[in-house]
């Protein structure tokens, strides 16, 4: 049994890397129990930077879904083994446009942050492998997913816009479901190709992915 769910993990490891490379595209419903809360629209798409190799995600969040008063827009670019080459969120709300540039040199990631009263810079040495998250944009746990082992991935974490940084282990239970633990728990539910379906928090917030 061992041997056989070992084989089914590398399997599902191999089309996750596979759909990094041909790319998705979905739509989340963000929620609170079942109080709805917002809209994710989403794309991973092959090449990044202009360059053949790696991917892009790009994601519009929308609070509310309709009217919304708060919206996000992130891109995120990784080279061709994962790693963050650059990244970029918009926060659009009443109050104004919040910007987060962020671009990374060899092993350190540089976060440059622009709202309507006042700019900051930020440097992160040793940040190779670092995954980006963000409290609101949820299509970013892709990155997790695809790094998520049997024994449990610790992985650094970092959410740009509020500077928060912290370790997270992701636990593959079964070829579906990965288990979070650390700076956010909750889970996480693929399908067989690998691509994230849904997230539950254990803040009771989540984001299911619509059927096409």
């Amino acid at each position: 049994m061992r041997t056989t769910h070992l084989l089914l993990f590398l399997c599902l490891s191999a089309t996750a890397l596979a759909a990094q490379t041909t790319g998705d595209r979905g739509v989340f419903t963000i929620q609170r129990g079942e109080s709805p809360l917002g809209r994710e629209e989403f794309s991973i798409q092959p090449g990044a930077g202009g360059g053949a190799s790696g991917s892009t995600l790009a994601s519009l969040v929308r609070y509310p879904a309709a009217g919304p008063t708060v919206q996000i827009q992130a891109m995120l670019e990784r080279n061709a083994v994962g790693a963050v080459v650059a990244l970029q969120m918009d926060t659009r709300q009443p109050a104004g446009l919040s910007r987060v540039y962020g671009a990374a040199l060899k092993d350190n990631l540089t976060i440059r942050q622009t709202t309507p009263t006042a700019e900051s810079v930020r440097e992160y040495p040793r940040a190779t492998g670092i995954v980006v998250l963000d409290d609101s944009v949820f299509a970013l746990y892709q990155v997790v997913a695809e790094r998520a082992t049997t024994a449990g991935a610790r992985l650094p974490v970092l959410f740009p816009r509020t500077g928060r940084r912290g370790q997270l282990t992701a636990t593959r239970s079964s070829p579906t479901i990965v288990d979070l633990t650390g700076v956010v728990t909750g889970s996480l539910t693929l399908d067989t190709a690998g691509r994230l379906m849904g997230v539950a928090l254990s803040d009771g917030v989540s984001a299911v992915r619509q059927s096409k």
